[in-house]
C-alpha cells in the first residue's frame, strides 16, 4: 500500500522552487493550481492522416495530485474520453461541465484551430479539475499525470490486483517532470503535512463554476 501523503511530500521537497517550512504554509494557506495545455508537435495516425497533440502541464501544491510538476502529452480524442468518462461517472453535472472546442476535420485542422484548441483544453482541465469528485478519480490522474494512454488505462482499471494510479504515476515520474529549472516559483508554498487540505482550504468545489477561481492565470 502506497503512502500517499509521504510520497507526495517527497515530491513537494523535490520539486517545488525555494526553501519553505510548515510555518510558512500556516502564513500562506492558499492552495495554488496552475494549468498549461500547448501544441506539441503533429503526429500520423494509422491511416496516414495527420493530427496534433497538445503538451498538458501541471504545476500544483494540492496534495491531490500526485507530482507537484508534470508534463503530458495528449491528443484531442483523450480530452474526449475524459469528459465522456466523467459524465458518465458523474451525471449530475452534466449542464455544468465546460464543453470541449469544436471537433473539426482532419483537413481543417490549421493553426487558428489548433490555438482554438490549446485556450479551449486549459479551460476544460481548469473547469474539471476544480472539483472534488474528479480528483478522486484515479483514472483522471493517469490521464494528465502519466504516460499510461486510454487502452492502457482500461486495461488498468479491468485488472483487480492493479497497482494504485499514484504508485504508476510516481513510478514513471522520471518521463514526466520537466526540468526543475523551468518549475513556478510559488509564492504560498504547500504545507508538508498530511492534513494539508484542512490547513489549505481547497478551491475545488462540485458545481463546477463557470469560471475558473485561483487556479492560475
Amino acid at each position: 500500500m502506497v503512502d500517499r501523503s509521504t510520497l507526495v511530500s517527497e515530491n513537494y521537497s523535490d520539486q517545488m522552487s525555494g526553501n519553505w517550512s510548515d510555518e510558512d504554509a500556516l502564513i500562506y494557506p492558499q492552495i495554488s493550481t496552475h494549468i498549461e495545455v500547448t501544441f506539441d508537435e503533429m503526429e500520423v495516425d494509422s491511416w496516414g492522416r495527420k493530427y496534433p497533440t497538445y503538451m498538458i502541464e501541471i504545476q500544483t501544491n494540492d496534495i491531490s495530485f500526485n507530482l507537484a510538476h508534470s508534463r503530458v502529452k495528449r491528443r484531442f480524442s483523450d480530452f474526449e474520453w475524459l469528459r465522456k468518462r466523467i459524465l458518465s461517472e458523474s451525471p449530475v453535472h452534466r449542464r455544468n461541465i465546460a464543453p470541449l472546442p469544436k471537433r473539426y476535420l482532419f483537413s481543417r485542422i490549421n493553426r487558428d484551430v489548433i490555438v482554438e484548441r490549446e485556450h479551449g483544453l486549459r479551460l476544460f482541465l481548469q473547469n474539471i479539475l476544480q472539483s472534488e469528485t474528479v480528483l478522486s478519480d484515479s483514472c483522471v490522474h493517469l490521464l494528465i499525470q502519466s504516460t499510461l494512454s486510454v487502452p492502457e488505462i482500461l486495461e488498468w482499471m479491468k485488472n483487480p490486483k492493479r497497482a494504485t494510479s499514484a504508485a504508476i504515476i510516481l513510478e514513471g515520474k522520471e518521463t514526466v517532470m520537466p526540468e526543475r529549472s523551468s518549475a513556478r516559483k510559488y509564492t504560498r508554498p504547500p504545507s508538508r503535512t498530511s492534513d494539508n487540505r484542512s490547513l489549505c482550504p481547497s478551491i475545488a468545489s462540485d458545481d463546477f463554476p463557470s469560471s475558473p477561481i485561483n487556479i492560475g492565470t
